[in-house]
């Protein structure tokens, strides 16, 4: 970054557009008809009943930013990417209402927060659980998929899924090993819609829901294996280190605790992503280094620690507790 030029900056400036572009396309429909077949942006735009020249701008600015590929006037998104945008399991769409609602809620309060006013966040009714719970779904299907083959369930039976949400983890892990159950813990609010979403799964009696607080719930003991999935994030370093050291309490001897969460430089300052997530974890909570992870797992017991990286932006670490087998 020692190199960057004005022009680079104007570049950085124009980002947030780039999002606002992408997340309108997601939410109005414009990815997932380009993404079942190629058309004219007129076409589009008659088939969704919006306004023709904004459409062809949009589109065209989609082409640009790389997600879409044209012959002559005819768009379609590229092949990679097809699969995100229609239904199915790798549909990430309900993302788009999320990462929306997000942003605006940096606009409005990036700066009072940095002056030292609250960040306002309305509660989380039913109907916000809901789709917060199926974007996170959505968005986490895939490194959920790549976790299960990380992780060796060789003699795992039992698992703890700590504040799994609507048990995407879990379901990776258990569709992986017809041997495993899982315990899914998550708030009553966020459980109930879990157990709506398992039915006709298939899964119904490998997988369960404990409703609870990750932070004051019995945990149980004896799990083989007991995954912390994009959850130290969202607590400051105490309680972070507290839900590591009743994961590590609950295992039985020879298990294994296993963090997934979002990787960032030691210093906290060199990796873009690793530090936009920490201000979107605003005064809560954080994005949290290697070293400082695998101290709360050394400090609970856990040895053997090893990291995986799963993709660019998150990492599975993983620590044994000391015993048999």
């Amino acid at each position: 970054m020692s190199d960057m030029t004005v022009e680079d900056l104007q570049d950085l400036l124009w980002t947030f557009a780039q999002h606002r572009v992408l997340t309108v396309a997601g939410r109005v429909g414009i990815l997932r008809r380009l993404a079942e077949s190629g058309a004219t942006p007129d076409r589009v735009a008659d088939d969704l009943k919006l306004e023709p020249y904004a459409t062809g701008k949009l589109i065209r600015s989609l082409h640009a930013m790389g997600l879409l590929t044209a012959e002559g006037d005819t768009y379609r998104v590229v092949d990679g990417l097809a699969p995100h945008f229609v239904p199915g399991s790798k549909d990430i769409t309900p993302f788009f209402e999320h990462s929306h609602d997000m942003y605006d809620g940096w606009g409005q309060n990036l700066e009072p927060w940095l002056c030292g006013e609250p960040w306002q966040s309305g509660a989380r009714d039913p109907e916000s659980a809901r789709r917060f719970g199926a974007a996170m779904r959505a968005i986490g299907s895939e490194i959920a998929r790549r976790t299960a083959s990380a992780i060796d369930t060789d003699g795992v039976s039992s698992m703890l899924d700590v504040g799994g949400g609507f048990g995407q983890y879990s379901i990776a892990l258990c569709s992986k090993d017809p041997q495993l159950h899982a315990t899914v813990l998550d708030t009553p609010a966020v459980a109930r819609l879990g157990r709506l979403e398992l039915e006709g799964s298939g899964l119904e009696e490998k997988i369960s829901f404990l409703d609870g607080d990750y932070l004051t719930t019995d945990y149980g003991n004896g799990y083989d294996l007991v995954l912390i999935a994009n959850v130290l994030h969202q607590e400051r370093p105490p309680r972070a280190a507290e839900m590591v050291r009743r994961s590590a309490k609950a295992l039985a001897p020879g298990g294994r605790v296993a963090i997934v969460d979002f990787q960032i430089d030691d210093q906290q300052r060199e990796n873009v992503f690793g530090t936009l997530f920490a201000i979107n974890m605003r005064s809560f909570g954080d994005t949290y280094a290697e070293p400082v992870i695998r101290g709360w797992m050394s400090d609970a017991g856990l040895i053997d620690l090893t990291r995986t990286d799963l993709n660019r932006h998150k990492w599975l670490i993983v620590g044994k507790k000391p015993g048999a087998p």
